[in-house]
């Protein structure tokens, strides 16, 4: 502006005395001020489904509580909300392949990861959020990374674990299995005098993710994993076929009743909650509830703990859920992760956990008075946050599900054998890698 004008008193020959300059200097940065200031905050947009504008609780719905703490910290940075459809997934492809700048900020979802990271669709934060490391767990922040990338804030989630009956497990003399064979154990001594119970239940139907995540469980079980060190999945390994030998055997042995092999993880839990079973398979959520007495029938008589693992595995958590990622063709990168950054902090994260319930990975989160206020039990899920595992990376995951979730099911009803069904896996799953 300054130049600007002395440009103008140039062309007309003007000559301006020391005074007038003076003068006119506040003036041209008044203005110049007044230009800024019109030009208002930065917009940065988030894109997200409906969900994100509601609560579950009294508490204030999660959008609510990032716009309140964004004006807190960053009072020049306006978050708009685009409301996207439940399924996410196809309009984020489009607009990544045409770099398009619609959203700044969207979710992601665990098993996209890998499509994400490798087509360079979502901005590595490592460096532009080191605190991520100080303040979430690295189990929620591997999750979502690819090749070493952070590329997402962990907000919500879900974790995987085994419930088993604390009174049952007291009154023949057992403490919690420290291992699959000791688990086993336990099963068939109670059954031998209590056979109306149902020993170890776990959700087998090819619908939905959860057969797939009950094997995750015990491929990590017995030291198993999914891919090799060349980057072929190893659904065929010794691990996998014990993995999935297992279910198989709970069924023809008794210690899982028959109905397994259909059930969907609701129908599970729901025998469970009723009373009718030692051992459950199960996402954590509802821990909150178990101990109201008009909702479960073994209210004071459960508890929950990583599922066992053999000498040679690892016990874990299996888990899954949503991150918010940035756009890397967004308009305002710097302000995009600076909202990233106050997603990342405490009370955004208490913020979800209040309005939706766990999980969340915030170090230290489920300490705090409030959030165990709202969500019972939930000290519960500590020792399970720091050992959680993701289900299996691909950049094709929904057709890889599918294709888990049928063999592995073929193998539970004996339609295959076992290791015929999963060679039959790691053969399908070449040949969708390779496309």
């Amino acid at each position: 502006m300054i130049m600007e004008m002395e440009e103008m008193f140039m062309k007309k020959k003007l000559r301006l005395s020391p005074t007038v300059l003076m003068l006119l200097i506040p003036l041209a940065l008044i203005a110049v001020g007044c230009a800024e200031q019109a030009e208002g905050p930065t917009t940065v947009t988030l894109g997200y489904n409906p969900f994100l504008a509601d609560s579950f609780t009294d508490a204030d719905p999660p959008i609510d509580v990032i716009r309140a703490e964004l004006s807190r910290l960053h009072p020049e940075i306006e978050l708009e909300y685009y409301t996207m459809p439940q399924d996410m997934l196809e309009a984020l492809v489009i607009w990544m392949t045409s770099r398009d700048t619609t959203v700044d900020i969207f979710g992601i979802d665990e098993p996209w990861v890998t499509q994400f990271g490798r087509a360079g669709w979502a901005l590595p934060l490592n460096d532009r959020i080191p605190q991520l490391e100080e303040r979430l767990e690295s189990a929620g922040l591997d999750t979502f990374s690819y090749e070493g990338d952070r590329l997402g804030v962990p907000f919500w989630g879900s974790l995987t674990g085994l419930f088993y009956r604390t009174d049952i497990l007291e009154q023949y003399g057992f403490a919690p299995p420290a291992t699959i064979d000791e688990m086993v154990e336990i099963i068939t001594a109670v059954l031998a005098e209590e056979s109306d119970l149902a020993g170890f239940l776990w959700p087998g139907a090819r619908s939905g993710d959860s057969l797939n995540m009950f094997y995750a469980t015990l491929l990590y079980g017995y030291g198993g994993q999914y891919r090799g060190p060349d980057g072929a999945f190893l659904f065929d390994s010794p691990e996998s076929i014990r993995a999935v030998q297992l279910m198989r055997d709970t069924i023809e042995t008794g210690l899982s009743p028959r109905a397994v092999q259909n059930l969907e993880r609701r129908e599970s839990r729901q025998r469970f909650v009723a009373g009718e079973a030692i051992f459950s398979w199960d996402n954590a959520d509802i821990i909150t509830w178990l101990d109201d007495p008009e909702r479960s029938s073994v209210a004071g008589r459960w508890d929950f703990m990583p599922f066992p693992a053999a000498p040679d595995g690892r016990e874990v958590a299996v888990t899954g859920g949503f991150a918010f990622a940035a756009n890397p063709f967004g308009r305002s990168i710097d302000e995009t992760v600076k909202v990233l950054d106050v997603m990342s902090q405490r009370p955004v994260q208490k913020g979800f956990a209040l309005a939706w319930g766990p999980v969340q990975y915030y170090r230290g989160l489920y300490d705090d008075p409030v959030v165990q206020e709202y969500n019972p039990n939930v000290e519960k899920l500590t020792p399970l946050v720091g050992i959680a595992l993701s289900r299996p990376p691909s950049e094709s995951y929904a057709e890889l599900s599918g294709m888990m979730a049928e063999e592995i099911n073929a193998a539970i009803t004996g339609t295959r054998s076992v290791e015929d069904a999963m060679a039959n896996l790691a053969r399908r799953a070449a040949v969708l890698e390779r496309r």
